[in-house]
């Protein structure tokens, strides 16, 4: 549905529709504002109540992914107002009540139904768990699952592999897995490709490749990197004792546990490092981008990453973190 009336956004949202054409900055803002009941185009009471919930919609406009308010539109799925309008410059037939859009919108737009409802789905399902009080609302994007499968950047805390003088690097033979084993490689391979996680090498060194069984059924990928760690220059950071770490709690009464979403996938390895890495499977021979476990300097270069990034948090108290796991104490 358009409504050429929706000419401010503010009213747009305030009104609770859905609305294209605004900017995430914007969204935030009027997100924000969103506490008192909800209401529809025609100014009246909308029964789904205060707006809690939004999605984010890529239209194939090939312009920017749409931010949509998310409430009960009635037979309307989407409504589209005034700066949406302006954005795609669309020519309205008032008498046949028809828009005609541009040529280049209209190629953008033939896609397939199964695809459009499979990403706007998605979305919605990403978000919908995330019922967000509104003094937590600028935090939102912490939650966002979307966010960890992306490829981190490179940082001063990367993951450096020093190997000793005398290192030569060594082949290695290709684990044979059943047939369960093979199907989760297929999906692990999959996945962390498309993330940008792992990439095919050329590597001259190769660790083997395997799986093992967890409580729950699971399967858990292994790189055994055993090799590969006796010539390796260790890390000589410390962890934190467990004796200190006890100490440390006495005295407070509440507790927040927190786990950091993909652990060492967070870290790069660095640019020169990363075919020292490589393992090999039956489907190829792959290189890590990001940190895995296994390797023996991992476990320091995450601890020094952690406890720089919350040095300040650590230093009033009320903080401890051991490797990828938060204690917050009150």
């Amino acid at each position: 549905m358009i409504e050429y009336g929706l000419s401010s956004k503010a009213r747009a949202a305030h009104i609770a529709t859905l609305l294209g054409g605004i900017t995430e900055e914007e969204r935030n803002s009027i997100f924000s504002e969103l506490n008192e009941q909800a209401r529809n185009v025609d100014n009246t009471i909308n029964k789904e109540g205060v707006i809690t919930r939004y999605t984010k919609l890529n239209l194939g406009l090939n312009t920017t992914d749409e931010w949509l308010l998310i409430t009960n539109t009635g037979k309307s799925p989407i409504i589209l107002g005034l700066p949406w309008l302006k954005q795609v410059n669309s020519q309205i037939d008032w008498a046949n009540g028809s828009i005609e859009l541009p040529e280049h919108i209209l190629r953008s737009l033939a896609i397939s139904k199964v695809t459009f409802a499979t990403t706007l789905a998605q979305n919605v399902k990403d978000n919908e768990p995330h019922t967000i009080p509104p003094e937590y609302r600028d935090f939102r994007d912490v939650f966002d699952k979307a966010q960890t499968n992306q490829l981190p950047p490179f940082r001063s805390y990367d993951h450096a592999i020093e190997l000793k003088s005398d290192f030569v690097p060594k082949n290695c033979k290709v684990y044979p897995l059943t047939l369960k084993e093979e199907e989760a490689l297929d999906v692990f391979l999959q996945e962390n490709l498309e993330k940008g996680f792992i990439r095919p090498s050329t590597s001259p060194q190769a660790s083997p490749f395997f799986f093992v069984g967890k409580k729950d059924g699971t399967l858990w990928p292994i790189q055994d990197y055993r090799l590969l760690n006796k010539a390796t220059i260790k890390n000589t950071y410390p962890l934190p004792l467990v004796s200190d770490l006890l100490d440390q709690i006495k005295g407070y009464r509440f507790f927040t546990k927190l786990d950091l979403r993909n652990g060492y996938n967070n870290i790069r390895i660095k640019d020169r490092d990363q075919w020292k890495a490589a393992f090999k499977t039956a489907r190829g021979l792959y290189e890590p981008m990001v940190m895995y476990f296994g390797l023996c300097n991992s476990p320091a270069t995450f601890q020094a990453f952690m406890d720089d990034v919350f040095h300040e948090q650590k230093q009033k108290g009320g903080l401890l973190i051991y490797m990828d796991d938060l204690l917050i104490m009150g």
